[in-house]
């Protein structure tokens, strides 16, 4: 059995001003509107389904603002007015915004919305531009954009609202604005509920969400990255602000649910040994944090250690610990593709760890609660409720749990001696110190401090619990996210704004004049912030699940990180799962698997080829061709096509065994795709190849090729394209030409050659049975190929496949289809350039001497590998 333990983490910064009574951001009344309802709602739709939800004390307390009224919220106000009022001054509020909704889920589905979006867009100055019924129909779909599912469904306002689309008045927007904050109760109501009922598990984290090891003692940073700068502050600085969030958060839990927690989620992940001592000291059974903090603990990286259940030997609290992979999946992943897709991923991977061995696994789903769900179509409805009937369907092997059952499963119980210190981002504190802008805001907590050391004193109690209070919120981790080059918002000089007036109102509370290095922004002014995604998670051009191309200036080569690909399903696996288990989405029938259809050979179901996007694509034409360069390092976004071919529909067909028939229908398609991505004038280069099998790379069996196009040379292409001119130049042939003529003269050399291809054992082969297959004709693409040409590849390819397996049997090769690059390309390209083909065998890996000295080892001559090819 695999027990599931989903933990979901609701959490937002405390964006209330306490001195002047103001809310500076709306995200959590949005966000409350939206998916704190909408998450455990969703749930109940299926009772037999557990899972545990996180609520932070500062995130319930900003929600109750909003119901007694005192939020005094800077959006929502300016929203209550009339357009004709507005200066602009609210306009530029409104500018901030009533546009950072995700474009495509939340925007688009509004043909009136995309209207004036399009319009935002195109004017410099914003909603200044807009007129009296623009400005009121944004206000509105704005907000219907941030309304949940349950609330478009189920509340006739809402729904009156989505039907009209557009032409709103000032009082349909402010009976909107009613409804919804008169919404907000029901959802506290509803965790108890679902808490009540035992369907669900509700823990705590400390009350402002700071990161406690490092309140505890910052040298925690030097614990987990021993390489990190930390900021000029004493170790302790902070230490008593630690164990009063923990005490306050338990007793405002209790208030609020009536109960003790039992659980605490500490903020981002983070942990220590005297984290751990503290969650036991305040009575509470378990924590968790992320698997990398695990495997450093024990030292031992193991992935099957981590479904174990473990106990801290010292404090006795059990430690639960995130499988970030499934995790991230969820968070970062599955919003990119069909949920019957995703749903179908997330079992083979519960499925492989069941097949591990005989026992029980715990596997822990954590991750944040709201922010991944603008990013899923529908608010991740269609995920959820596919993801909970595929659970439910699969409770043979599959059963979800709280964590406080864990206790009463036969798992094996292993002890923790220490817990190494870490958070769930890397294992380390980085986002949070260590660079120059978090360094910074540190040390001006310190010099804070040190302020109100000083006169504390002269202070009356009431004051120094304010100021305590002060601190305790500039402590909390959000405004350390922000700071530097981690991660990125439009939002970000208003995160350091909100932080600094934390540290002004303890002067103002003290009685004293504010410093101008309080005053003074930590974010410079000219530094310039992209918004390319969605509320919380904009992005400067790349984020951390992105492409991008990196040049290394010391090799002169391009390498391209595509973290994408680590996703990949890969049915290449040492301990098989039984056939009848896997589901192939490249099979006939189950069409409705793969990304939308490009192009196909056949018709109907009975179709012989097909093309579709790569479900994990390491490039895409949905990013922006955008990069940087300075002196050291150059990056460029992951923009790009790729594509894959799917050769047949027959799961168990093997290039090997291809009829003519079949290598025509895979060259033909082949042709006409690159044929098609010329076209796109943004693409300079496309690569055509086949991986096939596990020492090549391939993740799925089903035989496969792909398409990669990239919008620049890399620089090995560029080097061969003008080292092939200077040739020609000088011999007035194409280099290709001349090689192909010597290894026919040689002979030793050549297998066979029809009309319009010679296939010979390059003199210089790289590999074991690498054969190479060059068009004679003056051919420089396959896209120039008439009928005949395409043809006698076909055959070209259908005997050398049949020859290979004669002699090696089946085996695993890489295939790269040579064509011109796009950049470049004319008439005069046929000169110097020639088409081929290259078969790369991979029959043993690949040593450290070739990789340093970018020599190849080969162990077959390629005389005798052409003899024995010949031969059969």
């Amino acid at each position: 059995m695999v027990y599931l333990n989903f933990i979901w983490h609701m959490h937002q910064p405390y964006y209330r001003d306490d001195i002047s009574g103001k809310t500076e951001m709306p995200w959590v009344f949005l966000h409350a509107i939206k998916n704190y309802y909408d998450m455990p709602y969703m749930l109940s739709l299926h009772p037999n389904i557990k899972a545990t939800f996180n609520l932070v004390p500062s995130l319930i307390e900003q929600i109750n603002n909003y119901i007694d009224g005192s939020a005094n919220d800077e959006l929502l106000e300016i929203l209550k007015l009339d357009a004709t009022t507005l200066g602009d001054e609210e306009k530029d509020i409104l500018n901030r915004y009533l546009f950072l909704s995700n474009e495509k889920n939340m925007i688009d589905s509004s043909w009136r919305y995309r209207e004036l979006n399009q319009k935002f867009k195109s004017s410099k100055s914003g909603m200044k531009t807009f007129s009296k019924n623009e400005i009121e129909d944004t206000q509105i779909l704005f907000l219907l954009s941030w309304c949940g599912n349950y609330l478009k469904k189920n509340n006739t306002t809402v729904k009156n609202l989505i039907t009209q689309g557009a032409n709103f008045t000032h009082i349909q927007k402010l009976e909107l604005i009613d409804e919804l904050i008169k919404f907000l109760p029901n959802i506290l109501k509803l965790y108890k509920q679902l808490f009540l009922q035992g369907q669900v598990e509700l823990s705590t984290s400390p009350y402002y969400h700071p990161i406690l090891p490092l309140l505890l003692d910052i040298n925690s940073a030097k614990d987990a990255n021993s390489n990190i700068n930390l900021p000029n502050i004493p170790s302790d600085s902070f230490r008593e602000f630690s164990e009063v969030q923990i005490t306050k958060a338990v007793e405002f839990f209790e208030q609020t649910f009536g109960t003790k927690p039992n659980g605490f989620w500490p903020s981002e992940g983070s942990i220590s040994e005297e984290t751990v001592e503290l969650v036991a000291k305040h009575g509470m059974s378990w924590t968790a944090t992320d698997e990398e903090v695990l495997y450093k603990s024990i030292k031992n990286y193991t992935k099957e250690r981590l479904y174990n259940l473990y106990r801290h030997e010292k404090f006795k609290t059990l430690i639960f610990f995130r499988d970030r992979h499934i995790s991230d999946l969820i968070g970062f992943e599955y919003s990119k593709i069909a949920p019957q897709i995703a749903i179908l991923d997330f079992l083979d991977k519960i499925k492989r760890i069941h097949s591990y061995s005989s026992r029980d696994y715990l596997v822990s789903i954590i991750l944040d609660g709201e922010n991944a769900w603008e990013f899923y179509p529908n608010n991740g409805e269609e995920f959820f409720d596919q993801l909970y009937k595929a659970l439910q369907d699969n409770d043979s092997f599959i059963q979800t749990i709280l964590p406080s059952e864990a206790i009463n499963l036969k798992l094996e119980e292993l002890p923790l001696e220490h817990i190494q210190a870490g958070s769930w981002v890397d294992a380390n504190f980085n986002i949070w110190i260590g660079k120059p802008q978090k360094n910074r805001a540190w040390e001006l907590l310190a010099s804070t401090k040190e302020a109100y050391l000083k006169n504390r004193t002269s202070l009356d109690e009431q004051t120094n619990q304010k100021v305590l209070n002060e601190f305790a919120i500039a402590l909390g981790s959000d405004w350390f996210w922000w700071y530097d080059d981690d991660h990125f918002t439009t939002l970000k000089p208003l995160f350091d704004e909100l932080f600094r007036v934390h540290l002004q109102n303890i002067y103002t509370l003290m009685g004293l004049n504010i410093p101008q290095i309080v005053t003074r922004s930590i974010v410079p002014k000219d530094e310039i912030i992209l918004s390319t995604q969605g509320a919380m998670h904009q992005s400067s051009g790349f984020t951390s699940r992105e492409s991008e191309f990196r040049y290394c200036k010391l090799t002169k080569r391009w390498v391209l990180f595509a973290p994408r690909r680590a996703d990949r399903p890969n049915n290449f696996i040492i301990k098989e799962i039984p056939l009848e288990e896997c589901v192939c989405p490249f099979d006939a029938g189950n069409e409705h698997l793969t990304p939308k259809e490009i192009t196909r050979i056949g018709d109907g179901k009975e179709w012989r080829a097909r093309v579709v996007p790569n479900l994990y694509n390491i490039l895409s034409t949905d990013i922006l061709p955008i990069g940087k360069k300075d002196d050291y390092f150059d990056v460029f976004s992951g923009f790009g096509a790729h594509e894959i071919i799917i050769e047949t529909p027959k799961h168990d067909l093997e290039i090997f065994d291809y009829s003519l028939q079949e290598f025509i229908d895979y060259l033909q398609i082949s042709k006409e795709r690159i044929t098609s991505l010329r076209y796109d004038t943004r693409l300079a280069y496309s690569i055509f190849f086949k991986n096939h099998g596990q020492l090549s790379s391939a993740s799925l069996s089903h035989s496969h090729s792909q398409i990669i196009a990239m919008p620049f040379l890399p620089t090995e292409t560029a080097e061969e394209i003008e080292y092939k001119k200077e040739y020609h130049k000088r011999f007035k042939r194409a280099l290709l030409d001349d090689l192909a003529y010597e290894e026919r003269q040689y002979e030793q050399n050549l297998i066979f050659e029809n009309e319009s291809f010679i296939c010979y054992a390059p003199y210089a082969s790289r590999f074991a049975y690498e054969v190479k297959i060059v068009a004679k004709a003056k051919y420089s693409s396959m896209t120039e190929f008439d009928e005949k040409t395409l043809l006698n590849l076909a055959i070209s390819l259908e005997l050398i496949f049949k020859k290979y397996k004669n002699v090696l049997d089946y085996f695993s090769f890489n295939m790269v289809f040579k064509n011109h690059p796009y950049e470049g390309y004319n008439e005069n390209s046929k000169d110097y350039y020639r088409f081929c083909v290259n078969i790369f065998p991979r029959l043993s890996g690949i040593v450290g001497f070739e990789i340093d000295s970018k020599i190849h080892l080969n162990s077959v001559l390629p005389n005798i590998a052409a003899g024995k090819l010949r031969e059969v």
